[in-house]
């Protein structure tokens, strides 16, 4: 849209400049008048005053009190605002709690409402980072308060709302400390059971696919994990691998690649998928949930949970 605007402002110019008082010619001056605008240059970052006892939470509430919403021309000069939106999710893991952080999110979207192509920028940036499956940013926790603050505004058109609400639901589901989905699996001896009536202090809950690379090399990294390896030995971690597809000839061939201590399953109504009972945007999906099957991480990384093991021993 800033291009097309860009090309009207253009075009204005060149009609006045072509238009003297007798109605001869271009002005000598045409030329520079047709040149592009300035880009804009970078804008002053906040900085937390010294007795703030939480700079990050500050940080992140006042990361754009300088930014100025109404330059549109700030939506194609990335190394200024995607590295600074960049920048500013970045703060998110300190941040004292998901409420500072919906704060910031919310308050920064406020602002950008100023201007529709600024606002569609900045959601659509958070979108390509927090929830596109091949972004290593995607956060389902992160980008919550981005989707709540689209259905809410009163400046999106409810027909565009559409999407964002069926999105809102996906991202509340299975949402970190709350209670995980149940769903009834079935082993390949025939054998069935059921999310609930496992019982150990952790289990990782891996939604895998055999023929996927990504998720070879997935099974792989928590094979070799020494925290995961202990866990499972001790007892305080179950692991339960679920193909959720319906090549079970695919899955029955790679049977021997899962461990004979986790518990591979399959989902045999495809409840899964077609109930969409959990967000399977990404294969392999991971989740870590603690005994009473509340989530302590959603949709996350081999590393995470090696990291979560190691410092609960």
């Amino acid at each position: 849209m800033k291009r097309a605007f860009g090309f009207l402002l253009m075009s204005a110019i060149i009609i006045a400049a072509c238009t003297s008082k007798n109605g001869e010619g271009r002005s000598e001056n045409a030329a520079e008048e047709t040149q592009s605008p300035a880009l804009p240059v970078d804008f002053e970052r906040a900085v937390p005053p010294v007795m703030v006892t939480e700079p990050h939470d500050y940080l992140i509430a006042h990361f754009w009190d300088k930014f100025d919403f109404t330059d549109t021309m700030y939506c194609h000069v990335p190394n200024i605002t995607e590295q600074a939106f960049v920048d500013f999710i970045g703060l998110f893991p300190r941040a004292s709690s998901r409420i500072k952080i919906s704060e910031g999110v919310k308050k920064m979207l406020t602002s950008a409402e100023v201007d529709n192509v600024m606002y569609n920028y900045f959601c659509s940036t958070a979108e390509h980072y927090l929830y596109d499956p091949n972004s290593p940013m995607r956060n389902d926790e992160y980008y919550t308060p981005f989707v709540e603050h689209i259905v809410e505004s009163s400046k999106v058109a409810d027909d565009h709302k559409i999407r964002f609400r069926y999105l809102l639901d996906l991202l509340y589901r299975n949402r970190t400390g709350s209670k995980a989905e149940d769903f009834v699996y079935t082993m390949a001896s025939g054998k069935t059971g059921n999310l609930y009536s496992l019982s150990a202090k952790y289990l990782l809950l891996m939604f895998y696919n055999p023929d996927c690379t990504e998720c070879r090399h997935t099974m792989e990294m928590l094979k070799n994990s020494t925290a995961v390896a202990d866990a499972v030995s001790s007892g305080r971690l179950k692991v339960l691998a679920v193909y959720p597809d319906k090549n079970l000839e695919a899955w029955k061939m790679h049977l021997k690649d899962i461990p004979s201590s986790w518990i591979n399953a399959y989902d045999k109504s495809q409840a899964i998928r077609n109930n969409e009972i959990y967000d399977l945007k990404a294969i392999p999906t991971l989740y870590l949930l603690d005994r009473d099957k509340k989530v302590i991480l959603k949709d996350t990384s081999t590393g995470d949970i090696h990291g979560y093991l190691e410092r609960s021993r």
